[in-house]
């Protein structure tokens, strides 16, 4: 008798992030560390002392973990590369980095975690901004170091709940489960062999959710409390198309649901998009740039930059990301790039940067807003897409712009920040996203200042009707046939067309079935999807090229 049919079989019912089924054993992962760095006021003099104490602690412990790697690395590596550690070590007890995290914790009543994650976050900006390129490179070491230090302090189980024990798979051919979906942890995991996801909280439009449908693996999210009746180890399945999830599923269940599909023959392979339309991809990742010309796309259309600063968990030096987006725009072979700035905010938080919370991080600080108020990131960003431009064309495109003033102060920054660094500034094409409706209004004269656009739809929708695309409640509201959007895409096109600037839809819904034809039909004849649903848009691309023909005739 297997395990499933020990325990009785529950049904929860959650949101499709993405449709299909599956069944397979449960990891079960934590994402205490993507959380934001935590932040509250000690009310007494016993309470400081306590934090200060906490503090010293930590740093003991880490000063002698680092030693220990240290020594270990020298004995097995060299001494060269244990050097990196004890350098660590150093900064750690320096008495200026010591006083400032302790200042913090007296002054201003503050936890340590805050202290800690303000003190060596701004030194880490102010290394990384420094002219010396030695001082700049040793910035990381901060980064390093404040996540060794949080990490102490934190008693949250981080990762999978089961790691280290024998029957652990760390999500290899296993449905993963959590409180909810972050970019960190997809980031963080081989994603290539998790069969599926099921979380409690996110709506079906989050960034991260976007990421793992991208995947093509049954996930459902909104699952409320489900983590306190799985363990891991469990049987779970999956019902993406219903939004089901089956815990402890019977035999009966398993066998109706999870039917063995015929063999299908192999599908005539499409290799071109027609003559007029333009299909690119969607992309986060080498992995996902190298999948978009193994499915011959017609260029990146979008590549969040994002996900590598949330990767590497910090800040990023410019020579890592001049290295990166090189390798990015190789991989393509000579299609067009075009590579977005930081997209920060909302659902998609730096963990290692020192962002206030805010009641409604949607409507705060993020996208353009965040950019201009991070000058050292956005000069870094910029300076290495600069030196880009001697070897390739690239297309810059800046998130979430509100209105054709802060567009200009968006290309004036972005000139000022190339002034220092060579740069080739006739292969820099620089674009706007719209996805915001103050932006729609004023798109003429946004136009009028940039070389291309595209469209964010995924943001546009929950702006346009006040739904919050991340929660569960009400993200089932998520309607792209709304006759309101499409007024918003059409004008847009129509003004595109006037002024003969490139308009491209990067959002999710382009990549829903059905959907291509209708952005046809509004003249959007550029769209950017998720690699894996190239075939099927090029079809469907194929398909309404054909009809328009016999129409014409």
């Amino acid at each position: 008798m297997n395990k499933a049919s020990k325990k009785a079989a529950m049904i929860f019912k959650g949101s499709t992030i993405n449709a299909g089924r599956v069944v397979a054993q449960v990891c079960l992962f934590s994402a205490g560390r993507q959380k934001l760095v935590p932040e509250y006021t000690l009310e007494n003099d016993d309470a400081i002392k306590q934090e200060l104490e906490r503090f010293h602690a930590a740093r003991a412990e880490c000063s002698e973990e680092l030693a220990r790697i240290a020594a270990e690395v020298e004995a097995s590596i060299g001494k060269a590369e244990a050097e990196i550690f004890i350098t660590q070590k150093h900064i750690m007890n320096d008495p200026k980095v010591v006083e400032a995290i302790a200042l913090l914790i007296t002054a201003e009543r503050k936890n340590a975690e805050w202290a800690i994650a303000g003190v060596l976050s701004e030194f880490e900006e102010k290394m990384a901004s420094l002219d010396n390129q030695y001082l700049r490179e040793r910035s990381s070491d901060l980064g390093e170091l404040r996540r060794r230090l949080l990490n102490r302090l934190t008693n949250e189980k981080i990762g999978f709940l089961c790691e280290g024990q024998a029957h652990c798979r760390r999500g290899a051919n296993r449905v993963i489960v959590a409180e909810e979906l972050t970019p960190n942890m997809i980031v963080n995991m081989k994603m290539n062999k998790v069969m599926g996801f099921v979380t409690e909280h996110g709506g079906i439009t989050s960034h991260a959710a976007i990421l793992a449908r991208s995947l093509g693996v049954p996930a459902v999210s909104g699952v409320s409390g489900f983590m306190q009746y799985v363990a891991c180890g469990d049987t779970v399945l999956i019902n993406g198309d219903t939004g089901e999830v089956h815990l402890h599923p019977d035999d009966a269940t398993v066998k109706t649901l999870i039917q063995v599909m015929p063999e299908e023959k192999e599908p005539e392979k499409i290799v071109m998009t027609p003559s007029g339309m333009e299909l690119t991809a969607n992309a986060s990742s080498i992995e996902d740039v190298k999948q978009a010309r193994a499915v011959n796309a017609d260029g990146i259309g979008l590549f969040r930059t994002e996900i590598l600063f949330v990767g590497a968990e910090r800040l990023l030096s410019e020579d890592e990301q001049y290295d990166y987006y090189r390798d990015v725009v190789e991989a393509m072979g000579g299609k067009p790039v075009t590579i977005r700035m930081l997209d920060i905010g909302g659902d998609k938080p730096l963990p290692f940067l020192r962002q206030k919370k805010e009641a409604n991080p949607f409507l705060g600080w993020r996208g353009a807003r965040f950019l201009l108020g991070n000058h050292v990131i956005f000069n870094g960003q910029m300076r290495a897409l600069g030196r880009l431009s001697k070897e390739r064309k690239i297309c810059i495109l800046f998130p979430m712009v509100i209105d054709v003033a802060q567009m200009q102060t968006l290309l004036d920054r972005a000139r000022e920040a190339l002034s220092g660094v060579e740069h080739d500034s006739a292969n820099i094409r620089y674009g706007a996203m719209f996805e915001v409706p103050s932006a729609f209004l004023q798109a003429r004269d946004i136009m009028k200042k940039i070389d291309f656009s595209s469209i964010g739809t995924n943001d546009l929708i929950q702006y346009l009707f006040a739904m919050d695309r991340d929660n569960e409640m009400v993200s089932q509201e998520y309607n792209p046939d709304h006759p309101a959007l499409w007024i918003f895409l059409r004008e847009l096109s129509a003004v595109a067309r006037e002024l003969k600037k490139p308009l491209s839809i990067c959002g999710e819904m382009a990549g829903r079935e059905g959907m291509p034809q209708k952005l046809l039909d509004a003249k959007i004849s550029s769209l950017s999807v998720a690699p894996r649903l190239i075939p099927r848009v090029r079809n469907e691309m194929i398909r309404y090229a054909r009809s328009q023909k016999q129409t014409q005739r």
